[in-house]
């Protein structure tokens, strides 16, 4: 059983409008993780430089990591990353019950636990958050690794890397969090 420490949520030019919705929540609902914002601001060439260089300054074996526009609506569901057994998976993943999403794209920045090393090595040979979906999934299948796929709810917003703003998508959440939100983005 892994007891996490770092979700690490990593933000970029035209994700700043969500940031204090994002840290809202995990404030809320993730009060047993140690929760880090960090900024993006470089060419989106350098984007997985600049996250190898961060993670290689945490000990931490497992960790959480995600863009912060994937917001998992109700995060008391990430309480589940607490009694996930990894059995030599390298990465589990909250997602939909989406059997041909999951094998298509098995490395997303979804929310996903994370063994470090792991990340580590798989950001060494791509350079973009696209890539990283895309290219990282294709290495993942080649070198026959295996993921571990954990349902959730519905995400709480769809803004993309571009920084297009789409709305907010507020299903699952209580009328408490939706007003609140609503006054944050």
């Amino acid at each position: 059983i892994l007891y996490i420490v770092k979700c690490i949520l990593v933000g970029y030019p035209g994700s700043q409008r969500i940031r204090k919705a994002s840290e809202y929540l995990t404030k809320k609902y993730l009060p047993a993780f140690q929760c880090i914002y960090i900024e993006y601001t470089g060419g989106i060439q350098g984007w997985s430089k600049f996250l190898i260089d961060y993670l290689k300054e945490i000990h931490d074996e497992y960790i959480i990591f995600a863009l912060d526009d994937y917001l998992v609506a109700n995060y008391m569901d990430m309480g589940k990353f607490l009694s996930i057994k990894m059995n030599g998976a390298v990465c589990a993943k909250l997602c939909y019950a989406n059997a041909e999403e999951n094998e298509s794209y098995p490395v997303t920045t979804q929310y996903t636990l994370w063994d470090r090393r792991y990340l580590i090595e798989l950001l060494g040979k791509i350079q973009t958050p696209w890539e990283f979906e895309m290219q990282g999934s294709e290495i993942f299948k080649k070198t026959k690794q295996r993921a571990l796929f954990v349902p959730c709810l519905k995400y709480f917003t769809n803004s993309s890397l571009s920084g297009r703003w789409e709305g907010a998508k507020l299903d699952g959440l209580s009328e408490e969090d939706v007003k609140v939100i609503q006054t944050l983005i």
